[in-house]
């Protein structure tokens, strides 16, 4: 096949603990919460961090409300900055059909500041799904409640937010998420052939396949296994000639592993090495059906 353009969200590493960790502060920024969840990872599926975020979230202490909100914009107010807490923020606050109605936000604003009178931090509320009007419905409701009943439902309303930030971030991200950091190889200590497979049809890296370079006379020069990164960063000599190649991946032997039909029993990417001197990345895009391949880095 034709080499290809990666596909957006395909041809990407897993989410490494570090985005994962960032991807958690953003969503509530609470750092007893940040440091439960990550020490979790990683994660195979979006719904197990979810899951574990709803739990670490259902009983944050006063301190930690604080903690929270002071990372969040008051209701009705357009959140100021170019980071991604202020990006969700106007996302979350803009949706609403009557979000421009100028009645309404003189209301809100009237209802957020006899809400910090009363009980001395800003109102919070999930936005996202909610009409201006019911938002003020809500919070003329909540300036009823007593201290310890209010406390309970903003904790509340801070774990709503988090959750719907955390499946908006990562809603579409490679898997797993939160993969420890991998050092990269050095120049020194990968071959001048390299490869990464990644299965489209799992969104994750394609771990166990037997791939071997060949030359173009069919010589075998290099085998490896992909490892749990999907990579194989020694396959074959560290300085190879200019010349014709081939990389054959084993792809009946991948998906028999986990009893997957697969059109495919190998493939084979041909390619040229124009200038000795220079690192070759093979990257493969594979599902049991098809498969992409391009010059990577």
């Amino acid at each position: 096949m034709a080499p290809a353009t990666p596909p957006a969200g395909i041809d990407r590493d897993p989410v490494d603990l570090a985005e994962l960790t960032e991807g958690l502060r953003t969503a509530l920024r609470v750092e007893r919460f940040v440091d439960a969840v990550a020490a979790g990872a990683p994660f195979e599926q979006v719904a197990d961090l979810i899951a574990l975020a709803r739990a670490e979230s259902s009983d944050l202490s006063a301190a930690e409300i604080d903690e929270a909100l002071a990372a969040h914009p008051r209701i009705g107010e357009r959140p100021a900055g170019a980071g991604a807490e202020a990006a969700h923020s106007r996302r979350e606050q803009g949706g609403a059909p009557d979000a421009d109605d100028p009645v309404l936000a003189a209301k809100i604003a009237d209802g957020n500041r006899r809400y910090e009178e009363r009980f001395g931090r800003v109102f919070l509320i999930r936005a996202a799904g909610r009409t201006r009007g019911e938002i003020l419905e809500e919070l003329e409701r909540r300036l009823g409640l007593d201290d310890d009943a209010e406390l309970a439902t903003v904790g509340a309303q801070l774990g709503e937010i988090a959750l719907l930030r955390l499946a908006q971030t990562f809603r579409d991200a490679p898997l797993p998420l939160g993969v420890a950091p991998i050092e990269p190889a050095s120049a020194a200590s990968r071959s001048r052939v390299t490869t990464h497979v990644l299965d489209a049809a799992l969104g994750r890296p394609a771990r166990g396949v037997p791939v071997r370079l060949e030359d173009a006379a069919g010589a075998v020069l290099g085998e490896a296994i992909t490892d749990a990164d999907g990579r194989a960063g020694r396959l074959g000599p560290d300085d190879l000639p200019a010349g014709a190649y081939r990389l054959v991946f084993d792809t009946d032997a991948y998906f028999a592993a986990d009893a997957r039909a697969s059109f495919y029993p190998e493939v084979v990417i041909a390619f040229a090495i124009a200038n000795p001197h220079e690192h070759y990345h093979v990257p493969v895009l594979l599902s049991p059906f098809a498969y992409s391949t391009y010059r990577g880095s």
